[in-house]
């Protein structure tokens, strides 16, 4: 069979209109086990809906089928898999599996292991957002598993697709341990979150898979509990061994409100029952997080070290600043136009722009680029009365640039929630406003101390937030 046409990830929008779901193969096995347990009397729509699940292709199929039905609102969306057997029935559950094209035949020997993989991993994070939501007791855990499900729908498209860049990504992340957002970068040139968005979007996937793909949603608990299960089922599948793990379990932690020594038994017992369909993906069982004598997390996160600073993009620096020069409609396309060339225009590591709430009350994270794995950063809330340094840039325009011969007087002025969520000691930071109002702050960073920022960065910062501020006052 024809393998589909590897898209090209720098235009996502174009890609994602003539993408299909049914480009995602299923997995060897999957049909039949759809059809033993539709033959089986004994078996419920719940046990129909988790062997749909233990396949992210077939869950992708159906629920897009359920939603294709004509004349459904909105409000009306089916939003777990055990409604979308309850719609479409078990018979056309059966053929939509036996119809479906089968992995082992549509990928070849470097692309099918990655994907079985990737699967596996989605399962995982499927599993854990259950276990949690039913712990917070959530209104519809369901919901929140099948948001975690297609968390990663972007890598299991490209892998679909035998897209060689992704498997330089999955190479970086897995065995280098590069940081997934610098590994896009390299690999990639985009978001996988990103490209996951836009195909959800496209493909009508429900509201909560949506809005769990996007990093400032963060603030919210329940897409929130849908990022961390992702990146638990990440860290797992390497071994424990990722330089965000303690930040991961730190921020579970307070997501569940409960102490380290319950969020790791919670954790294992989780990939404990996984562990029994592991080998379903090509896994070996995987290992159990450890703790020490006084019941604390042995975390084996990797020191974390810049493999390689980000390198300025001539060609989204340009793009750039054809749209604040008017080709941007709206605030929000100038803003996101904004932070996608500051980060890939000038190679800044981290970008984000944290809105002025109306009352002047707080700071809080609007537009963010380079930070899609840092489900923490992504919650920068900042109260304008602890603000600091940050505050007092919201009196006037003005800009901002810690570095060496400024630490000594400057650090003490940085809000300490904030030193603790950056971690570096060096960045920019500059007031957005139009006319005479602040629309909020703009940060950004290289997240490294190995990747020093540089005159021509700031300036060409500083440019940049100007002209959007300018921009956003045409538009008024």
């Amino acid at each position: 069979m024809d393998k589909p046409t590897t898209p090209a990830v720098s235009h996502l929008a174009g890609e994602a209109a003539a993408a299909s779901p049914d480009e995602l193969p299923l997995l060897k096995g999957t049909a039949a086990r759809v059809a033993d347990l539709s033959g089986d009397s004994r078996s419920s729509v719940k046990t129909l809906a988790a062997a749909v699940m233990g396949d992210p292709a077939l869950s992708l199929r159906l629920l897009h089928k359920a939603n294709a039905v004509p004349h459904r609102h909105f409000r009306n969306e089916v939003s777990t898999l055990e409604d979308a057997v309850r719609m479409l029935g078990t018979q056309a559950l059966i053929r939509m599996a036996t119809d479906a094209p089968v992995a082992d035949e549509r990928l070849d020997a470097a692309s099918l292991p990655r994907y079985r993989r990737s699967a596996g991993q989605a399962l995982l994070a499927a599993r854990l957002a259950t276990d949690w939501a039913e712990s917070r007791h959530d209104m519809s855990p369901p919901e929140v598993a099948l948001a975690a499900l297609m968390y990663n729908l972007g890598e299991l498209f490209l892998l679909a697709h035998g897209d060689r860049r992704i498997d330089r990504y999955l190479e970086l992340v897995g065995d280098s341990h590069v940081l997934p957002h610098e590994a896009e970068y390299v690999s990639l040139g985009e978001s996988l979150e990103e490209l996951g968005l836009v195909l959800a979007r496209h493909w009508k996937l429900p509201e909560m898979v949506r809005e769990s793909m996007r990093a400032r949603n963060a603030q919210h608990l329940r897409t929130l509990g849908v990022m961390l299960s992702a990146q638990i089922a990440r860290d797992a599948l390497s071994g424990w061994r990722h330089p965000m793990l303690t930040a991961d379990l730190r921020l579970v932690g307070a997501f569940l409100d409960e102490p380290a020594k319950r969020v790791v038994e919670r954790i294992n017992d989780v990939v404990g029952s996984f562990n029994g369909d592991a080998a379903y993906y090509g896994l070996e069982p995987l290992q159990a997080l450890a703790l020490d004598e006084q019941g604390r997390c042995i975390a084996q996160d990797e020191a974390w070290r810049a493999h390689f600073c980000l390198a300025p993009r001539a060609d989204d620096f340009a793009a750039c600043l054809k749209a604040l020069r008017g080709g941007a409609a709206d605030k929000t396309q100038v803003l996101k136009a904004l932070v996608r060339g500051l980060h890939h225009g000038l190679g800044l590591n981290r970008v984000a722009f944290a809105a002025l709430s109306a009352q002047r009350e707080y700071l809080v994270g609007e537009h963010l680029q380079g930070t899609d794995f840092e489900p923490e950063f992504n919650r920068f809330h900042l109260p304008l009365a602890e603000a600091g340094l940050f505050a007092r840039l919201m009196d006037k325009p003005a800009a901002f640039w810690l570095k060496a011969d400024n630490q000594a007087k400057a650090w003490p002025q940085v809000p300490e929630r904030v030193r603790e969520l950056v971690g570096v000691r060096s960045f920019f930071a500059m007031s957005l406003f139009v006319g005479d109002k602040p629309l909020g702050l703009v940060y950004a960073d290289r997240r490294s101390s190995e990747c020093e920022l540089d005159a021509r960065s700031y300036e060409a910062f500083r440019l940049l937030v100007r002209m959007a501020g300018q921009r956003i006052e045409q538009l008024l």
